[in-house]
Parts: structure tokens; sequence; C-alpha cells
């Protein structure tokens, strides 16, 4: 590392660790943003309905909490994890280029999922490490995925248009075709990046020797006990389930406007942009002032935006909305990560148990002997932020399937984006119970 480096206030530019994951994440935040926005429209496309659409969602989020609770734990490395994150990112390429049917695109959604919720512990677990800048570190990483996925958006409208006229196919044709390219130029993109990631291993954080193998139910319970985990819980559950209502048809909604869909891809750009670039500021901010007064604003600032979303009949008004949105959820994502870290106790729990082995020696038969084991389990903010993760995604796939419902009976994609940002709005009144605990 040069001394420049050494002595920026940037901690992706001071940390070889950060920038190295930065750019990985920042690949897989352009496929999952690519594949993911052009998911409704391939549904439509393939015969499918706005219900399937919403059901894709909840499938989704089944598949995230696949990746936060068992890959996280099968895959502990945060190299691995990573790769395996790529991995599962690649058969929603697949999926996406190779697909002839909804259900078969809509069942690719757990696959992607899990890759999405293995790669959201991953930077929980990293940002756990950088004890003094724990915000910077998750608003750094996040960054990467929300920048990568404003880049894939607004590629994939601009490049299915341009595919449509150039080849003269079909929009169904197109996004096939744009899958099958993604495949070719996404799998040998993860290999080349793949080394930079090894000093991920050595990265130091005060946990080092914990023994993630198993968890204690009873200490993670009491851990939840306290009032500001309890609220924040709240807020992770209405959150999510405000988004699971209202944004698997989003764009629709918005093409329904007579935006056309290159338009839409580039405001979800601009957007998702904002959203990311953000962070790396924000996170810097929650680190100074603590993340409850930025989770309260944030919260409120985008339901009321939320709300506005159906008068979006036009490209300036819909990127505005979407970059006022964007900016909010720059403080969002940094403060609810770090004050879940900031609320977290760390229990450590001394236990013996025995260990049981053959013995055996020159002249006598083998016998059964053991030893006790003394054994020490530390339950820290990884496990708990894990929780909350999960249950926030929970609460997604149920509004998702709810979003879905209500459209059965007779509500419209308009009703549901003005109940996701009234949801949004009752968190963010919530959250100012929380009690800021830092000094």
């Amino acid at each position: 590392m040069d001394e420049g480096s050494q002595e920026s206030s940037w901690l992706i530019i001071r940390e070889p660790i950060i920038r190295n994951v930065f750019i990985l994440i920042l690949a897989l935040g352009f496929v999952g943003g690519l594949l993911r926005f052009l998911f409704p429209f391939q549904i439509l496309n393939l015969g499918g309905t706005e219900t399937i659409i919403a059901l894709g969602s909840s499938l989704s989020s089944i598949g995230q909490v696949i990746g936060l609770i068992l890959l996280s734990r099968l895959f502990s490395s945060q190299r691995v994890g990573l790769i395996v994150s790529g991995v599962l990112f690649t058969f929603f390429i697949l999926a996406t280029g190779f697909s002839t049917t909804a259900e078969l695109l809509l069942y690719s959604r757990i696959v992607e999922g899990a890759g999405a919720g293995l790669l959201a512990i991953i930077i929980i677990r990293i940002s756990s490490g950088f004890e003094e800048c724990r915000g910077e570190s998750v608003g750094t990483l996040l960054a990467g995925v929300f920048l990568g996925s404003a880049l894939g958006q607004g590629s994939a409208g601009i490049v299915i248009g341009q595919l449509e006229v150039m080849f003269a196919i079909t929009q169904t044709e197109a996004i096939m075709f744009l899958g099958v390219a993604m495949l070719i130029v996404f799998v040998p993109l993860l290999v080349l990046l793949i080394p930079f990631i090894r000093e991920i291993d050595t990265i130091c954080v005060s946990t080092s020797d914990r023994n993630h193998g198993h968890s204690h139910t009873r200490l993670l319970l009491r851990s939840l006990r306290s009032k500001n985990l309890v609220i924040l819980l709240i807020i992770y559950i209405l959150y999510d389930f405000s988004h699971g209502i209202y944004t698997p048809g989003l764009s629709i909604m918005i093409n329904n406007n007579g935006i056309p869909i290159d338009q839409i891809g580039l405001g979800f750009l601009v957007g998702d942009a904002v959203w990311g670039a953000s962070q790396l500021y924000t996170g810097k901010l929650v680190d100074r002032t603590g993340s409850l007064a930025p989770l309260a604003l944030s919260l409120v600032a985008k339901g009321s935006i939320v709300i506005f979303y159906p008068y979006a009949a036009s490209f300036m008004i819909l990127t505005s909305l979407l970059a006022m949105a964007g900016l909010s959820e720059g403080f969002l994502e940094p403060a609810r990560n770090d004050a879940a870290m900031e609320f977290t106790p760390t229990t450590t729990t001394d236990h013996n148990h025995k260990h049981y082995f053959l013995g055996h020696a020159p002249g006598n038969p083998f016998s059964i002997s053991s030893h006790d084991h003394e054994h020490i389990h530390e339950t820290g903010s990884d496990e708990i932020v894990s929780i909350l993760q999960t249950l926030g995604i929970l609460g997604f796939a149920v509004g998702s399937s709810g979003g879905g419902w209500l459209l059965t009976q007779g509500l419209t994609l308009i009703d549901l984006v003005f109940i996701g940002g009234v949801f949004l709005i009752i968190a963010g009144i919530l959250s100012g119970g929380l009690r800021q605990s830092r000094d």
C-alpha cells in the first residue's frame, strides 16, 4: 500500500480488502440489477401475469433466507462465499437466457435470492471487523451493490431496445439473447476477479477466533429482548414488507404510464446511482452522528416520495423521484445496519463437553476413552444482524405474496404503491423510539 492510500480518509482507498470486495460486488450488482429489471417484462412476454411477478419476489425472498441461514454457515470464508454467490447468479443468467416458460424463469428467483442473501451477510461480516468505521464499511460495500445495480438496470433498458431494432426480433428474443451474452461475459469476469479477493481470508477482526459452527438460541433470544432491538426488528420487517408489496410491479406500472422500457431503465440507473454513490459519504456521516436521526428521516422521506410514483408520467418526473428516493435510501442502509451492530450485546458462553475417542496401547486391546473439552462461544453482531435480515426478508416475502393476492381482489398496482409508501412512513415514525447508546 502506498503512502497516499495509507493517509486517505476514505476506507475504500486505504483498505485493499474493501477495495477488492467492492469491485467484485459491483460486478454482481450489475448482473443482479440487469436481470431483475428484465424479469417482470419477460414473465409477461412468456404468458405470465402480474401475480406471478409478485410471486417471483416471494421466491427470491425464500432464496435470500436460504443464503442467510444455510449458505452463510456452509461457506463461512468471505472469499468462498463471494465465489458461491457469483456461481448462483450465473444460474440466474442461464435461466434468463434459456427459459421458454414463465414457470421456469419464476423458480430461478430462488437461486438468485440465495446468492443475494449470502452476499448480504458477507458484507456484514466484513464490516463488523472495522469497529471504528463500520458504517462507512457497510455503506461502501452496499454502494458497490447499488451502483452495479444502477448500471445494470440502465443498460438493460437501452440494450434491449437496440437489440430489437438491430436484429428485428421480439422483446422476448432480445432478453434471451442478452441473457446468453451475459453468460459469456460474466463467467470469465468472475474467474478473473477471484485472485483479487484472496486477502479477504486474512481480514483482522476482533472475533476472528469465533467458532460459527453452532449458535446458542437462548443467548440469541436474550439479546433480542432489548427494547432497541425489538423496535429495530419491527423496522426491518416493515421496511421489507412495504417493498415486497409495491416493488415487484413498479416497472410495469411505470410502463403503463406511457414511459418506454429504455427510459425506465435510465430512471432506475439514476436512482440507484444516487443511492450507491451517496453511501460512500452517508456511511461516514453515520459514524460521526450516530444512526438514529438518519434512519428516521430516510424512512419518512422515502415513504413520502414513493406515494408520488404513480404520478410519474414523464421521464423527467420519474428520474427526479427516483433520485430523491435513492438519496433517502443512501442514509437508510448504513444507518439500520450500524444500529443493529451497535445495539447488539456480545455474550460469551464457557461450557464443557466430552470428546470420545478410541485409545490403544501396545499389548492392550482398543478401548473407548474420553476427556473434557472446554468450549467458548461468542454470540455477536453478525448473528443478530443475520436474524434481523432474515426476518426482514420474510417480511418482503409476505408483502410480495400479499400484494399478489390484493391484485386478485381488484386492487391495482397504483394502490399497492400507495400502501407501500404508508408503511415506510410508519416505520420511520417508530424509529423515533430508539435510544442512542454511542458515546
